[in-house]
């Protein structure tokens, strides 16, 4: 005769994995500063620039308040912040969507990583819009 084990146990047992399975969601494990962000993508040093892009995405979308500020880092003298900058706007989705304009935009850089951030950026925030796209001519696999 085969046992199974007590309600009690099974309940416990799932409560434990419940509880480790809610420890590895997709949300942020760590509280991004938005506004401290946005002052830090002003800076006058580029990598203090590209960090700031970086924890802006690792907020994902509480980072929309960042768009209007990194919409023009799309166009940064350093290819490194222009990345970063379109990575970040990918990141936040939706909420970015008047970034659009820019991104389309920077599909003309001259930087090929610029022009991948960009278009997967694209993706992120509208499917739709990104769909005409096609390869640019400086994309390739």
């Amino acid at each position: 005769m085969k046992t199974f084990p007590s309600a009690p146990l099974v309940l416990a047992c799932c409560l434990v994995l419940a509880t480790l399975a809610a420890g590895c969601g997709g949300t942020p494990t760590e509280k991004v500063d938005v506004q401290a962000q946005i002052q830090n993508l002003k800076s006058d040093n580029a990598e203090t620039r590209s960090n700031a892009c970086v924890e802006l995405a690792k907020a994902g979308p509480e980072a929309a308040p960042a768009v209007p500020s990194l919409i023009p880092l799309l166009k940064d003298s350093d290819p490194l912040v222009r990345r970063l900058a379109a990575y970040a706007l990918g990141q936040v989705g939706e909420k970015a969507k008047e970034a659009i304009p820019a991104l389309r935009e920077a599909l003309n850089d001259r930087e090929r990583d610029v022009v991948t951030a960009s278009i997967n950026a694209l993706r992120a925030i509208d499917l739709k819009a990104a769909s005409d796209l096609g390869a640019p001519a400086n994309v390739t696999n």
